[in-house]
């Protein structure tokens, strides 16, 4: 009779965890079946790319745009030999992608800005945020600022230097990053806007 119990018991405590296991299953695929990836729209260098209602991280930022004119992938002692820095960090990437970008106001609300620090740039399995020590040396006139405004009809361009770690890359790409897929994430969602910086 104990036997009996104990084998019931087993079967009950079995049925629960299947139907458990099978419940969150079909949960899982009705979430990921309505959740869908932001449609992604690719520009060039050179090309203006409007916010509009689009968010990157935190907030959107309509009424501006922002523009890649060009960028470099320097050592760390290349970059700050290009802006006449001295060595003074203990942390320090082993490579640099200079960015340089145009900010520009079209016509956004007073309350709105950007924030910098939400930019990034992203490759193929590999993603890089701004460094924000070197973006007070290449970048002296923000003083440490790091979330803008601009007034309407005015631009701004400035360097955002990304840090770049060797141990992220395979050899060879790291050897020939200049010919490497990465692009400057302008926003996210609802649409994401990208520009391939090479």
């Amino acid at each position: 009779m104990r036997g009996l119990k104990v084998k019931n018991k087993t079967f009950l405590i079995g049925a629960i965890v299947i139907l458990l296991a099978f419940a969150y299953i079909q949960r899982y695929k009705t979430v990921n079946q309505v959740i869908k990836s932001a449609p992604i729209e690719k520009y060039s260098m050179g090309e203006e790319v409007e916010m509009q209602k689009d968010i990157l991280i935190n907030y959107t930022m309509e009424g501006y745009s922002v523009k890649v004119n060009k960028a470099e992938v320097l050592s760390y002692e290349e970059f700050l030999e290009k802006y006449h820095a001295k060595d003074e960090y203990t942390y320090v990437p082993d490579k640099v992608y200079d960015v340089e970008i145009t900010l520009r106001n079209i016509n956004a609300a007073n309350e709105t800005g950007i924030n910098l620090t939400e930019y990034y740039i992203q490759g193929l399995a590999v993603c890089a945020a701004v460094e924000t020590n070197l973006c007070d040396i290449a970048n002296p006139e923000l003083k440490g600022a790091y979330a803008i405004a601009l007034r309407e009809n005015s631009e701004l361009t400035i360097h955002l230097p990304f840090a770049l770690y060797k141990e992220l890359f395979r050899a060879d790409i790291w050897n020939d990053l200049e010919n490497f897929d990465m692009y400057f994430v302008a926003t996210l969602y609802p649409e994401k806007k990208i520009v391939q910086i090479k």
